[in-house]
């Protein structure tokens, strides 16, 4: 899931744009409908993307998204547990799924030939799951141990979980997308299908596909299958927003399950959609700062202070509002995390006074828009690049327009980046260290 993200980030080229040449069409009922046409080969990467995830949850009821994502599988009216994807396989398939905190996708990689056998079974649980109390909590505890094998026992993922929730003081994103353990173990077979019938509907869904097909064949099959779902009432996304933030906050934790410290940083940082400009410019400032081979956290700390093993940073511009920039340092045998700190803000400070040479913004450019063209040869990078833009508020202009917007960042953008955006009052710092024996 991690690297999916970090791929996304970079979008695409000219070249993958124009490949592309994405066509849509709507439904009476709502359902959208992306096509991109790639005949180079004769399959489909087939999605469905619900505009629905862990910030949507209750109150009280975090986990529920991803946990509905796993008892889709689970067998509807005509299926079986499990037979969903024992079909896909039996034609040749793979499918999987995956929830974030905007959406929830499912998809298959599939023969052209089987778009109908796939589209029918999306249509089929996107309405028709039946779950029964035994089932439902036997994946209970599968979710369960997923949380513990994925977070619990991983002191880093632990680590950023507790970052995270102190970084969001009012915005959802504060909640883990696997949800809180107590609150898991709370949820009932009730809660679930609620969220089921309010969030799974056509008028909530976009269905992209990137493959050897045509928009009119597409929409055929999807009228035949979708056709006559009903939408639901879906109400405009009304998320509590962060508050100014006026202090600096930090999460110590010690864990016997690591030898190695490890230090993390992060600032809240504007999404796309709240703010395009500097959105665009912080995806080329990541990319000369924070590269984990050729950044200049890497050349400073790994390279020439030579105290650290590691050190790069991130940033994930999709969502709603703010979302985190990401600062992780791993340090050297013998160098401790006050150092790492201390170095750090020092040299925030002094990045300030400097500038990137016209050469180094130019190349940097140009290199995030060429890493990207080897999409227009993935089914699956061209629908996972579509269907999670077009979850979290860009339109396919914002996508198509993205290697233009990229050239336009200019110095005076990134100059902006370094005077103003490390502030420590918007920032969470954490320091992993191994438990005292």
């Amino acid at each position: 899931m991690r690297i999916f993200l970090l791929l996304i980030i970079f979008f695409f080229s000219k070249q993958v744009s124009a490949e592309f040449n994405p066509k849509t069409y709507t439904l009476k009922n709502g359902l959208e409908i992306v096509v991109l046409e790639n005949h180079k080969v004769p399959a489909i990467a087939h999605s469905i993307w619900y505009k629905v995830g862990s910030a949507d949850e209750p109150n009280g009821k975090s986990g529920i998204a991803h946990f509905l994502e796993h008892l889709l599988f689970k067998g509807t009216e005509k299926l079986k547990p499990g037979e969903f994807s024992q079909i896909i396989a039996k034609n040749g398939g793979k499918e999987n799924a995956f929830t974030s905190k905007n959406y929830t996708g499912y998809f298959q990689l599939i023969h052209k030939s089987k778009l109908d056998l796939v589209m029918s079974l999306e249509a089929d649980r996107m309405k028709n799951i039946k779950l029964i109390e035994k089932e439902f909590e036997s994946e209970k505890t599968v979710v369960l141990e997923e949380r513990y094998s994925r977070v619990d026992n991983n002191p880093s993922a632990l680590l950023s979980e507790q970052i995270n929730a102190s970084l969001f003081m009012n915005h959802p994103y504060r909640k883990p997308i696997i949800g809180w353990e107590h609150e898991i173990k709370t949820l009932s077979l009730k809660d679930v299908m609620s969220f089921y019938k309010k969030y799974y509907a056509p008028n909530n869904a976009i269905i992209v596909i990137c493959g050897d097909v045509y928009l009119k064949d597409v929409v055929k099959v999807a009228k035949k299958h979708f056709g006559s779902i009903k939408p639901s009432k879906i109400e405009e996304r009304l998320w509590t927003k962060e508050p100014t933030q006026h202090a600096p906050r930090a999460v110590f934790l010690k864990s016997e399950n690591t030898a190695i410290p490890v230090f993390k940083r992060y600032y809240l940082a504007p999404t796309y959609t709240k703010s395009k400009k500097e959105s665009i410019a912080l995806e080329v400032f990541t990319e000369i700062f924070g590269n984990p081979s050729t950044g200049m956290l890497f050349e400073e700390f790994v390279k020439n202070k030579k105290i650290a093993t590691s050190a790069s940073a991130y940033y994930y511009p999709d969502g709603f509002g703010e979302t985190s920039f990401t600062i992780s340092i791993v340090p050297k045998k013998g160098i401790t995390l006050n150092k790492i700190e201390s170095e750090l803000n020092r040299y925030l400070k002094e990045i300030k006074k400097n500038s990137i040479s016209d050469i180094e913004l130019k190349s940097t450019k140009k290199r995030l828009v060429n890493e990207t063209i080897f999409a227009q040869d993935s089914l699956y990078m061209g629908m996972r690049i579509f269907g999670s833009s077009l979850s979290t508020g860009y339109s396919l202009k914002d996508i198509i327009n993205w290697p233009n917007d990229i050239q336009k960042v200019s110095q005076k953008d990134l100059q902006n980046i370094f005077l103003s955006f490390f502030d420590l009052n918007k920032s969470v710092t954490g320091l992993l260290l191994p438990k005292d024996k």
